[in-house]
C-alpha cells in the first residue's frame, strides 16, 4: 500500500472559526474534523498531513484552532500569520480571490515577512490565480533562497494552458521553487482525465521529481483525495512515488 502525506489538508469548525466564504457552498458550510478527513484516504497508508490556513474571518482564532489540531493530532502547519512561526512551517497569505492578487507579492511589509520566512526557514505557499503566475518570475529572482511552493499546480486551465506552459517554463530554473500536486478547486470528476494527465506529462518534462509534493486539497476540491491520489497512480507518469508521496515533504516542510 503507497504511504501518503498529504500537504494540503483543510478542517475547519465553524463554531470556533467563522470562514464567511464558505456560506456560498453547501456542501463545504459545514465543519470538517480531522477523523472524518482520514477514512478519505482508504487505498493509501496514511502518515500524516499538513493544516493549510483556510483563509478565515479571523487569524487568531484560526491559529489556536490550528495550534490544537497539531497537539491533537501531530499536524504539521501552515498558516497565515507569523504571530506562532515557532510552530509553523509554512506560511500562506490566499492571493487568488484577494483584489491586490499577485501584486501583494511586491507590497513593503509582504517583502518584510518574506525575509522572516527564509530567515526562519519557513516554506512560502504561492496560491495565485492562473492568469497570475507571470509574476512569480519576478519574485522567485528576488527570493532566491526561499522555498517556495507552488500550490494546486497553478490552478491549469485547460483553455488557456499554452500559456499556462510557457509561464510555468521559465520557473524551472529557480532551484528552491517546488509545485504541489493538490487538486485545484476548479477540478472535478467531468475535468477531462485526458487533460489532466497531459498535465501530469508536462511538469515531469519540465521538473525533476524532487520538486512535487502531494496534496488533496480536502474537503475544497470536488475530487476526494483517495480519487484525486488514484489518479497520480493511473497516471503512470511519475517513477518515484515515495518521493512524490510522501518524502519530498517531509523534507521541504522541517520547521514547526
Amino acid at each position: 500500500m503507497q504511504k501518503i502525506f498529504d500537504t494540503h489538508l483543510h478542517l475547519w469548525n465553524l463554531q470556533e472559526c467563522p470562514i464567511s466564504w464558505v456560506n456560498s457552498y453547501k456542501e463545504l458550510n459545514q465543519n470538517f474534523d480531522f477523523n472524518q478527513a482520514i477514512k478519505e484516504y482508504k487505498d493509501f497508508e496514511f502518515l500524516g498531513a499538513m493544516y493549510v490556513e483556510t483563509n478565515s474571518d479571523n487569524k487568531d482564532k484560526e491559529a489556536l484552532f490550528a495550534l490544537k489540531l497539531k497537539k491533537l493530532y501531530g499536524l504539521k502547519l501552515c498558516l497565515a500569520d507569523l504571530k506562532h512561526k515557532e510552530e509553523i512551517c509554512a506560511f500562506r497569505e490566499v492571493m487568488h480571490t484577494s483584489f491586490k492578487g499577485a501584486k501583494r507579492l511586491f507590497e513593503a511589509d509582504f517583502k518584510e515577512f518574506m525575509k522572516i520566512l527564509e530567515k526562519a526557514k519557513i516554506v512560502f505557499e504561492a496560491c495565485l490565480k492562473n492568469s497570475e503566475l507571470t509574476f512569480l518570475e519576478k519574485f522567485l529572482s528576488e527570493n532566491l533562497n526561499l522555498k517556495v511552493v507552488l500550490d494546486h499546480m497553478g490552478s491549469p486551465d485547460i483553455n488557456c494552458f499554452d500559456g499556462y506552459k510557457k509561464d510555468l517554463q521559465r520557473l524551472k530554473k529557480f532551484s528552491n521553487f517546488y509545485i504541489k500536486l493538490s487538486s485545484p478547486d476548479h477540478f472535478s470528476m467531468q475535468t477531462s482525465q485526458e487533460f489532466i494527465f497531459e498535465l501530469f506529462s508536462f511538469l515531469k518534462e519540465n521538473f525533476s521529481e524532487d520538486r512535487f509534493l502531494f496534496g488533496s486539497n480536502y474537503p475544497v476540491s470536488k475530487l476526494s483525495p483517495n480519487k484525486w491520489a488514484n489518479l497520480i497512480l493511473k497516471s503512470e507518469v511519475f517513477e518515484n512515488l515515495d518521493a512524490i508521496f510522501y518524502q519530498n515533504a517531509l523534507k521541504i516542510y522541517k520547521g514547526g
